[in-house]
Parts: C-alpha cells; structure tokens; sequence
C-alpha cells in the first residue's frame, strides 16, 4: 500500500487539555483475532481443559451451539481455554467477550497471557451470576512484558458449584485496524482522444491512496495501461474530475485537493505532475482544449479561469469571475471564435470569455438565475448545451448589433443527464430517463432510442460513425456502443479497471448489529460483522454494496436501516433480511432536495430551499423517520424533513439561515442542532452573528420551540451532536457539552470541555464532528468523539477522560458489545473501552 498520506489534508489539529492523560495506542494491524471455534459449533475443538478433567461438554442450548460447564464439586475448578491462543503484543490492553446463560451458581470469563514457551503470565477476569437468560460478559486487561500469546478461559473455580452455558467466545486489541471497507471501480473523468479509439478515465483514490489514470481500448473493451498519478505529501492528490485531451495528443487531468494539474502522453508508462493551478485552491473542475496544445480549466474556491500553455499556468480576467463566485464549475470551449463559455456557481451564472479581447458576456436565462451552478457546458454544432439542475438548457448564442452576445433559448429538456456527445449529422446524443435519447439542432426535436446504457455516462466520443460512451454502474466502469444508422448497440463491462479504496463518510449500526459505511463521493455502502473480520486489511470482508451515491448518515430503527444520501438529500429504507437490490431494497422514501424553491432560503412566508446533505437521523416509535439536512449549493437554511409509510413527506424550515445537522427523537417530540453554516458556496461561510440553536418540533402541532443557549455557551457556530441520555438531551456545541431537561426546558449543565474546538479556524466540522453515545455495560458514564479524541464522561459529575486519540478520526457508532467504531480515512477502527 502507498504511503499514508492523512495529514496533507486533514484539517484539523486538536491539542488535548493539558490536565488530562490520553490514552494513544497504535492500531493493531491486520483484521480481528478470531478464537478458532468461538461459537463451539464444533463441539469442543480447539478448547483445551486446563484445569480439573470433565464438567464440560458440547450442547445445544436456548437455540444455540454451547459449551456447558457442570460443576457439582465444591473441591474442584472446571474450566476450558482456547488454543492454540492468539498472537498478542506486550503492552497492548486487549478485551475478552462472551455469552452466558447460568442455570445456577456463577461464571467466570479469564483473559490469560502467555509467553512464547507456553508459561502463563497473567490473567484478567469477570464474574457474573445473573441466571436464567443470556448475558454478555467481558474482561479487560493489558499484556504483561514478555507476553507474546492471548487467549480465552471459561471457568468455574473451586469452591463454586453450578451449571453455566458458553457460546460465541471473542477478543479484541484495544484498537484494531478492520482496513478497507468499500471500494469503487467507477471513473469520475473521461475524455476521448482524436480517433475515438483510446478512452482516458481517471479513478479517485483516497487519503492514503491515489488516484490513477485507465487506458481503454475502445476496440477491446479493455484496459490497456493503469498509472497512478505521484504526489507528494505537501501537496497530496485524492481523485479528480476533469480529463481533455489537446491538440497535441496529449491528455490532461485535474484533480483535489490542491488542484493539481497532471500531463500523460500516449504510449507513456508515467504521468507528469504539472503542478498546481496558479492560485488555486482546492478542486480543477473541469478542463477542455484550446488551439495549439493550450488547456483551459475552471476552479474552486477562488472561481478562477486559467490557461496552461508552454510550461506555465496563466490566470485569464478577474478572479474570481464574476464577483463572489466561487466556482467556475463548468467549461466549453468554442475553437472558431475563440471564445470560452464559463459555468459558474454559486448562485448560477454562464459567462462568455472572448478570449482575444477579454470581453465578457452573461448568457443565461433569468429564469435559472437562482439555480445553485452551471454543472455541465458543451459547445458542439454551434450550440451551447448547459446543464442546470438536472435540466439541459439548449443555447443558440447571438452576437448583437453593438457588439455583445445574448443567449437564445432553443430549447429545454427536463431530467436529463449532464453529459452531451459531440454534434454528429446535425444531432447531439445524451440519457434522459435511463434512455439513449437525440436531440435534432435544426429542428429541435428530442427523439428516444431502444438504448439503455445503464450507467451514469462520464463522457462520449464518436470511434468511427459509432457513438461510444464511458461511465459507472453499480458493477464499476462500463463502456456503451451504439450505430446511429443500424440502432445496434451494447453495453459492458471494462476489463481490468482500477478498484480502488473508497474513503468512508459515514458510519452506523445496522438493525442486525453489522457495522455499516457509506462512501465518499463514488458511493457505496460497505458492511462490517463486528470481531469477525477476514485477515485481509486492503480489501472488503464483504463486497461492496453499490447503486447508492455518497452516504451522509445512516441509522437502524426496528429492522429497518435508514440511509440518507447527497445530493438532494434522498431518505433510503433498507431491510437487511432481505437481498440488496437497489431501488426494491433500498428503497427511495423521500428526496429533499424536491421540497421548496430554489428562489426560497426560510425568509417570511417561504418555505425552506431544495436540501442537499442528510447530516441528521432521528426515528419516533411509530414509525416516522426525521431528516436533518444543508441545503443546496449558495442557500443558508436547512430543513426538517419528515416521512411516514402511507403519507407523503415534506420538509420544514425550524430555524431560518442555518442548517439542521443533529436530530433526536424523546417523548414525543423531535429535538435538533443547527449549524451556522449553511451550504457550500454561501459567503461568509457562516450566518453572521447567528448562533446555534437547539429546538424541538411538535409532530402534533407542528410548532417549534427554539432554545436559545445558555449564556455561556452562547456564539456557538454549530450543535454538532444532540443524544439522549436517561430522558434528557445531551449535545455539543464545538467544546461546550450541555445537557438540556425536555421536562422542565431548561438547560441544567453547561461546561467548556474542549475550549481548542473552533470552527471559526475549521469550517468543515461545523457540519458534523461531535458524537455521543452511551453503552450496556457501562451505565455510570456517556462515550462520545470529536475532533480527533474518543473521550468518557461521567453522568453525575461530568468529570472528563479522554481514552483515545487518532489524527484523522471522525463518526461513532458502536456494537452490541459496548464497542466504539470510528473512520480514518478509508478505514474502519475499533475503539475497545477499558
């Protein structure tokens, strides 16, 4: 595996405070320690008795495989250990787990460490004499020096006397690495080279992967050549979006997070880093050609144009273009005129740049001037074709008698895709309702095909008079043909594609106890069977389930798991039980970003923007599912969703200019945490002189009350996290934990735990950062993340420990065991508490 590459883009670093010890334990590597026959369905195997002979045997027991210990001897100990005993590391503290069912008298559960020649060198246990039903134990303890083995002992001691059944015996590190839990085989960036016969698709790697660079054979359907594209740890490359090829021949590609600019010539086994995009700061969106080898691309944040031509960067105009755009997120380029369409956001401006006298020209119709961006330009057959919201806008562009140029609308096209092929015999060619579909510039006519590609296309070329188009389906990269003049057509999957890590973006706990992940940005949804992982760190235990886009938050209600995903902040029900077959199961419930206008953002007498990210999961008892959410690109105001079986769902400002990113359900009414910060592309990042409120919605009403901070807390950017705990509500705002009494309304603790938390310094955790929860076997204290700590903090005195702390880590959920899992990166880690 490449090297690690986490900090060139993390961008936050927490000091912890100084009174307080953290316990920093390196992840041990490789997946779970797996106790051979755990679950004794092998009878006895691999349990060897350690101590006096008989009182075990192999039963079945309440339903399950089990190992009985029958003591009946006052005099004697009964006991079986598992062996051969795992590898274990002195210094490491490490966890036993178990299910018991005691009939009589007690049980014991031993975590016992060994050095190499077998000797015992210490031991840790629990007891427990809860009879009559199963219980889940556990044992904590740290290996001694020279401790080079772990293993298992379930015991009953002398003097004891009783009857206790044994089943699915685990041990853990403190912290464990489970690896790679998703991965994606789907391009983000396509181009074609002058033939048609040679596709170019770039592949998003992660933090501690990069990207890489696919040849195809256009003929074959094969990849004929991957190269991963170099970096360096000041300046760390991710993925990209954008792919050309120039006049030359040569192809160029620009990537994240330091808009990077990348150059592969054909037949070449490298690409050259070109360095960054003058300027720029964070993604090249978008790249096409320009005459004699020029390359022109468009940037975010700094919504700059720029030119690489002869070696060098050159920024063109003003940056940004048009005054408070931050995007220039789309780019078409006319070769005749010279001239170079711009797609900006947010809001949504189409520019024209005359590339000789500097002149620019805006294009787009007033009545998408409210829309978040231009997220897709073509200029093909001498038309424009911009893609807006979903919806193909057909430009004719006119030069005016003064001089000027205007857009003429000629025609529009709902639900369309945002790729658009090159002109060929007076027609363009793009999806539109999962079909093939044409559109006939001169008559303006939209003609449906039999052609399905089924794939979201990247782009198109034409290899001879046949259409080719590449993309990604739920299998990875695909690759469809169609022949205008016959209507044959195919569509395959390519060989040999990069398959590469998907970043997690969110975590949770399914409803049948598995460990689930959504990916980022390429989608994914990877699944994790606590302590039962394979021993393989760089790929999935189990393949990846694809057909939904990024996840943003994920939560079990019932025996159902709901998903929300970006963009448009979709709510997905899952049932487990049942086969993944994405559009049956999951199922789509409800899309937020179909609620409000575009033109709306929560002011007086209007209703909340379209939604985008689904930060926040909250479930009521009788089945409603509520959706906390940021809206669209450029608006302020999210929104409270709500959906029902049998009802249609809709979504509710609550608190006018922020975004709703923490939600919990208590007697009977929805509370929430806002965030300051609204959507991408809104300037200043945050409300100015808002603070984060916490509210609670009525379902009966329909009413919001809003509970304005205590005093001390108050200026707060964001309530990242709101739980409940024995009734009441707890919550951060950055460093602040407040607990909040629903019965009463009002706040009853107010302390500073983290004062170094400031998302004034680090916006991007004003969407999602803190997390609390509480665990079965620990009663006395609440367990929660932020930054980059996993902390435990006492319910009556809120007295602070930090356990844990992991550059990079982000999200909570936990196992039936009381076990804590968070991400780095592409990675899933456990979190075992002592």
């Amino acid at each position: 595996m490449p090297r690690s590459r986490l900090t060139g883009i993390t961008t936050t670093t927490l000091l912890i405070l100084t009174f307080l010890t953290a316990l920093t334990t390196s992840p041990a590597r490789a997946a779970d320690l797996i106790v051979a026959n755990g679950g004794f369905d092998d009878g006895l195997t691999g349990w060897s008795g350690s101590h006096s002979p008989g009182g075990a045997t192999a039963v079945t027991w309440q339903g399950r495989t089990a190992a009985r210990i029958a003591d009946t001897d006052a005099t004697k100990a009964y006991g079986r250990e598992s062996m051969p005993s795992l590898p274990a590391t002195a210094g490491t503290r490490y966890a036993v787990f178990a299910k018991v069912w005691i009939e009589s008298g007690s049980a014991d559960l031993y975590l016992r460490f060994r050095d190499a020649a077998g000797t015992l060198l210490s031991s840790a246990y629990t007891r427990v004499t809860t009879t009559g039903r199963w219980v889940d134990m556990r044992a904590t303890g740290t290996a001694p020096p020279g401790a080079t083995r772990v293993s298992a002992l379930i015991y009953s001691g002398v003097a004891d006397v009783g009857t206790a059944y044994w089943d699915d015996i685990r041990i853990s590190a403190a912290v464990t690495d489970l690896g790679v839990q998703m991965e994606s085989a789907v391009p983000n960036g396509t181009t074609f080279d002058a033939t048609g016969a040679t596709a170019y698709t770039v592949h998003t790697g992660t933090a501690a992967r990069n990207p890489q660079l696919a040849v195809i054979d256009v003929a074959s359907e094969t990849v004929t050549r991957r190269i991963e594209l170099p970096d360096s740890d000041a300046t760390p490359t991710v993925g990209g979006w954008a792919a050309t090829v120039a006049t030359d021949g040569s192809v160029y590609l620009g990537t994240y997070p330091n808009s990077k600019l990348y150059r592969y010539v054909p037949g070449q086994s490298t690409v050259t880093d070109l360095g960054r995009a003058e300027g720029g700061y964070s993604f090249i969106w978008d790249l096409e050609p320009g005459a004699d080898g020029k390359v022109y691309g468009g940037t975010y944040n700094d919504g700059r144009y720029f030119k690489y031509h002869n070696g060098a960067f050159t920024t063109i105009g003003a940056v940004p273009v048009r005054p408070g755009k931050e995007y220039v997120r789309s780019i078409a380029h006319d070769p005749t005129a010279n001239a170079t369409y711009l797609g900006t956001g947010t809001n949504a401006a189409l520019i024209r740049y005359d590339n000789v006298t500097g002149g620019t020209y805006d294009l787009l119709p007033a009545a998408y001037a409210n829309e978040s961006m231009v997220g897709g330009l073509t200029w093909t057959g001498n038309r424009l074709f911009a893609w807006v919201n979903r919806t193909l806008l057909v430009l004719d562009v006119v030069r005016n008698a003064d001089g000027s140029y205007r857009g003429d609308l000629d025609a529009v096209i709902g639900d369309a895709e945002q790729h658009v092929s090159p002109a060929r015999d007076g027609k363009v060619w793009f999806v539109k309702d999962d079909v093939l579909q044409s559109y006939d510039i001169a008559t303006g006519t939209v003609t449906a095909t039999a052609a399905h590609p089924g794939m979201d296309v990247t782009g198109y070329g034409w290899s001879g008079n046949t259409l080719v188009a590449l993309g990604g389906a739920p299998a990875g990269t695909k690759i469809f043909k169609y022949t205008p003049a016959t209507g044959q057509w195919t569509s395959h999957g390519v060989n040999s594609v990069p398959i590469l890590p998907a970043a997690i973006n969110a975590l949770g706990t399914g409803p049948d106890g598995k460990i689930y992940t959504g990916g980022y940005l390429t989608g994914g949804t990877g699944v994790y069977d606590p302590l039962r992982g394979d021993a393989d760190d760089d790929t999935p235990d189990t393949p990846t389930l694809n057909g939904l886009h990024q996840t943003d938050s994920l939560l079990a209600s019932g025996n159902r798991l709901y998903i929300g995903v970006y963009p448009s902040a979709k709510l997905y029900e899952y049932d487990p039980a049942q086969a993944w077959n994405p559009g049956v199961n999951p199922v789509l419930r409800y899309t937020g970003g179909d609620a409000g206008d575009i033109a709306d953002d929560c002011a007086t007498g209007e209703g909340p923007p379209p939604q985008d990210r689904p930060y926040a999961l909250a479930t009521a008892p009788d089945g409603t599912v509520y959706m906390g959410s940021v809206p669209k690109y450029g608006k302020r105001s999210g929104a409270l969703s709500v959906w029902k079986a049998g009802a249609p769902g809709r979504s509710l400002c609550v608190v006018p200019g922020q975004s709703v990113v923490s939600l919990a359900y208590e007697g009977g009414r929805v509370y929430g945490g806002t965030s300051t910060r609204g959507a991408l592309g809104v300037n200043p990042v945050f409300t100015p002189g808002a603070s984060a409120t916490l509210f609670a919605y009525d379902p009966a009403t329909g009413g919001v009350t809003t509970y304005p901070l205590p005093a001390a807390v108050d200026n707060r950017l964001a309530i990242t996290d709101v739980t409940v705990v024995d009734g009441d509500v707890w919550g951060f705002a950055e460093g602040w934990l407040f607990v909040f009494d629903p019965g009463t309304g009002r706040y009853t603790t107010a302390v500073e735990l983290f004062p170094d938390i400031d998302y004034s310094v680090n916006s991007a955790h004003a969407w999602r950062d803190a997390g609390l929860t509480t665990v079965p076997w620990d009663t006395a204290n609440v367990y929660g993340s932020i930054g980059d700590q996993i902390f435990r903090i006492d319910k009556s005195t809120k007295a602070l420990t930090v356990l844990h702390t992991e550059k990079g880590m982000d999200g909570l959920a936990t196992d039936a065991d009381g076990n804590l899992y968070y991400k780095v990166g592409e990675t899933l880690r456990r979190y075992v508490a002592p």
